[in-house]
C-alpha cells in the first residue's frame, strides 16, 4: 500500500498546518485491515481510500433495541438480497432511481453516471437489493453499495425510490443490513462517518464504535462532543 497527503489551508493562529490522509490499496492488501485503520474508500476513484472517522457495529455486541425492533415492524414489506456486482445486470434505471434519490437530499452532484460508475468500477463488491414483499412483478425498493469480506460489510450509497419517502425506508434498510451481516458470521458493519448531527442517529445500534484518530472509541458521549 502506499500513503499519499494532502494539504489542507493553514491555520497560523492555532499553528496547524493539518494534511489529508490517503491510502492507494495494492493488489496484495487486505480491505479488513485498511477498514481496521480508520479508512474508507473513496468514490474519486478505484483503490483510493481516505482517513475519516469512520463508524462501524461490533456484531458481536448487537442485539436490537426496542427502537430497531419498533422499525423492523414496520419495514417488514422489505427483503433483502446480496449480489455479487460481478453477476449483476446494471440498468439505466437504477442510475436514475439513484439520482433522484440524492437530488431529494440536496445532494445534486452525485449524477447518474456517478452511481453507474460505483456499480461498475470495482470500487465496491456488492449490490443489496431491496424488494418490496407486498408486491409483484418488478418489486425493486431500493438499494445500498457494499464491501463484503468474510469479515465486514461497508453500507455504503444507500438510495431508494422516492415513494418509500414515508415508510421508514432508510433506517429500515439500515436496520436489516445491519441483522442480515449478523447472520452471516461478520464482525462488522461499518456505516459511513459521523460529523453531524444528523449522522448520530447511528448511534442507536448497540455496538457502535467510531474510528477516533488512534482506534476505535465506543464513548457515545465523546463523539457528540466531537460533533459540537
Amino acid at each position: 500500500m502506499k500513503f499519499k497527503y494532502n494539504e489542507n489551508p493553514p491555520d497560523y493562529s492555532n499553528y496547524n498546518f493539518p494534511y489529508r490522509v490517503y491510502l492507494i490499496r495494492e493488489e496484495k492488501d487486505s480491505l479488513d485491515n485498511i477498514y481496521q485503520w480508520g479508512f474508507l474508500p473513496s468514490r474519486v476513484e478505484k483503490n483510493l481510500f481516505y482517513l475519516a472517522r469512520s463508524t462501524r457495529i461490533d456484531l458481536r455486541e448487537y442485539s436490537p433495541s426496542s427502537e430497531n425492533r419498533r422499525i423492523l415492524r414496520k419495514t417488514e414489506y422489505l427483503g433483502i438480497e446480496i449480489v455479487d456486482l460481478k453477476n449483476f445486470d446494471y440498468d439505466y434505471k437504477i442510475g436514475k432511481m439513484g439520482r433522484d434519490f440524492y437530488a431529494k437530499r440536496g445532494e445534486g452532484k452525485f449524477s447518474a453516471y456517478k452511481i453507474k460508475w460505483l456499480f461498475t468500477s470495482g470500487t465496491c463488491s456488492h449490490i443489496i437489493v431491496f424488494r418490496d414483499l407486498n408486491q409483484k412483478g418488478n418489486n425493486v425498493a431500493g438499494y445500498c453499495l457494499i464491501n463484503k469480506t468474510n469479515e465486514l460489510l461497508h453500507y455504503s450509497y444507500p438510495f431508494y425510490d422516492l415513494k418509500y419517502l414515508n415508510q421508514n425506508a432508510g433506517i429500515g434498510m439500515m436496520t436489516r443490513s445491519i441483522i442480515e451481516a449478523q447472520k452471516l458470521g461478520l464482525k462488522y458493519c461499518y456505516l459511513g462517518t459521523s460529523y453531524t448531527e444528523s449522522s448520530l442517529y447511528k448511534t442507536q445500534f448497540r455496538g457502535f464504535e467510531f474510528f477516533d484518530g488512534e482506534g476505535w472509541n465506543d464513548n457515545i458521549e465523546e463523539l457528540k462532543k466531537l460533533v459540537e
